[in-house]
């Protein structure tokens, strides 16, 4: 039998929250007993914000400068491939539980088509066995119907559910049982196609939870107690942080003018609030290791255990109340850094604290299942990890990522800058992180001192070398991984030939 895979993924999962990373509140069981058998990447860190284009990110392997799809809505290239049409490549039938978040190439779909009215559809190439996207619930509504919910439309679940005006948090648990919720909704459905499964598989597996909006239902909603929870790192006021670039200013109006997930007054939390909030996030983290733990118990029954690669990651973190901001956005380590565990039969566990991508995770996919890397991707094998061996590569001294917040912010309405220049580039080592806008000041933090990125030290004379060795980096990688889909391939009196680099090549067996 050929290998199967498993790949699991949470939304607005952050990197800190779990036992293993011996966090002080969440309780993630499950997880951590996954984590004993498999390689865990400490230092492992997405490639944009927010959800559609962190996924397309690690689905194609390509970096956001490349695939260009920076916004939920940014439609994907059709000529891009991704994981799935890979894997569809070699033998597998790919399918999707949940959601992917892409916007489809509206160039090659008829104007009335659907999938130009959403940008929640799911990835090409996928076989849908349960769409779940998280403001179109319309599976999870009809069998909340058929099991004796009223349920009038499939937005109230997520959208006004448990909205109340002029309160900035309801700490109440939710309404919906949890052996009902959206997260046992989906685990159900893959248990019971599991149970049935005869052939090897693909199976990915996106959870909501723990996206907004924070609410759970019990035992998660009090299994964590609000007392016990510390407040979040903050050295100064919302209006005060808005003094500090031009883009937290865009961030302050949003929060301080009530547009940011519209159940919360964010304006008005109280530190009770807070901590309730995190509470329930924390809860939220609960759940869905406890959903996933029954996947694993059902994989184990199927006897496919040990044909099949596990994977649990995110798509992108949560800053969770850290400078007085809440969801995914900017530059932060706790909007980027992400977990990521790999589990294959008969490793040996490991912790790797070498710096990792999102874009890494595609290929090593498609390495264990025996297929070949296309050419333009940009991300690497993370398989000598797992198998304990050594790369031919040397370990990655820095990460990148991108944020786009043409869609965030007031600056293309007030024409202060066009939508191009409303974007920026991070290049992230272990001791330092830069920050480039093409048309904003730049910002520098020391990752040692500074682990908040409170003190911004790009403006300082002392600081000048440091910032142009990362710029100059940073420029370098973009040149060293552009858009090269044919840039190596060579026609000749011989025929086509091709020319590749440990940077650039499609694996051959």
């Amino acid at each position: 039998m050929k290998k199967s895979v498993l790949f699991l993924c949470a939304d607005q999962w952050r990197w800190d929250c779990f036992g293993f990373m011996n966090h002080k509140n969440v309780l993630t069981p499950n997880i951590d007993k996954l984590v004993k058998k498999s390689t865990a990447f400490t230092s492992h860190y997405a490639g944009i914000t927010p959800c559609g284009p962190a996924r397309t990110t690690m689905l194609t392997g390509l970096y956001p400068f490349i695939h260009r799809s920076v916004t939920n809505g940014a439609p994907l290239d059709k000529r891009f491939t991704n994981i799935a049409k890979e894997v569809r490549g070699i033998g597998y039938e790919p399918d999707l539980y949940g959601y992917t978040d892409t916007s489809w190439d509206p160039r090659y779909l008829d104007p009335q088509d659907e999938k130009n009215f959403t940008y929640e559809s799911p990835m090409e190439g996928f076989n849908t066995k349960c769409l779940l996207p998280g403001y179109n619930p319309e599976a999870w509504a009809e069998y909340l119907n058929n099991n004796g919910f009223k349920i009038n439309h499939a937005s109230e679940l997520y959208n006004s559910r448990q909205a109340r005006k002029g309160q900035a948090f309801i700490h109440e648990p939710y309404d919906i049982p949890t052996e009902h919720s959206d997260t046992a909704f989906l685990a159900d459905k893959i248990i019971k196609d599991l149970a049935s499964e005869k052939n090897s598989f693909f199976k990915h597996v996106s959870f909501l939870k723990p996206h907004p909006p924070f609410h759970v239902a019990e035992p998660w909603f009090s299994q964590i107690h609000p007392e016990d929870i510390d407040l979040p790192m903050t050295d100064t006021t919302m209006e005060e942080l808005s003094l500090r670039h031009p883009l937290l200013k865009e961030f302050s109006k949003k929060f301080l003018n009530e547009e940011y997930f519209t159940e919360i007054r964010f304006s008005e939390l109280t530190e009770k609030d807070i901590k309730n909030i995190k509470s329930v996030y924390f809860g939220m983290c609960a759940e869905v290791d406890h959903n996933i733990g029954k996947i694993l118990k059902a994989l184990e029954s199927s006897e496919q255990l040990n044909n099949t690669m596990i994977i649990f990651t995110s798509d992108h973190g949560e800053m969770l109340g850290e400078n007085n901001l809440w969801g995914k956005l900017g530059w932060w380590d706790s909007s980027y850094r992400i977990p990521l565990i790999i589990h294959i039969p008969g490793q040996q566990p490991s912790l790797i604290n070498e710096m990792t991508e999102s874009v890494d995770l595609a290929p090593t996919i498609l390495d264990w299942l025996g297929g070949d890397i296309p050419l333009d991707w940009n991300g690497r094998s993370l398989l000598p990890y797992l198998n304990n061996q050594k790369s031919e590569l040397p370990p990655k001294d820095y990460v990148v990522f991108d944020y786009d917040f043409r869609e965030w912010t007031s600056f293309v309405a007030d024409k202060k800058l066009a939508p191009e220049e409303c974007n920026l580039s991070v290049i992230r080592t272990e001791k330092w992180k830069y920050v480039h806008f093409p048309s904003l000041p730049s910002l520098l933090f020391s990752m040692e001192k500074d682990p908040f990125e409170t003190n911004n030290l790009a403006d300082l004379p002392e600081y000048q070398s440091i910032k142009n060795e990362l710029l100059s980096k940073l420029l370098s990688h973009r040149m060293l991984h552009q858009e090269r889909q044919l840039s190596n391939t060579m026609l000749s009196s011989k025929g086509v030939r091709t020319k590749s680099g440990p940077y650039n090549r499609r694996l051959k067996r």
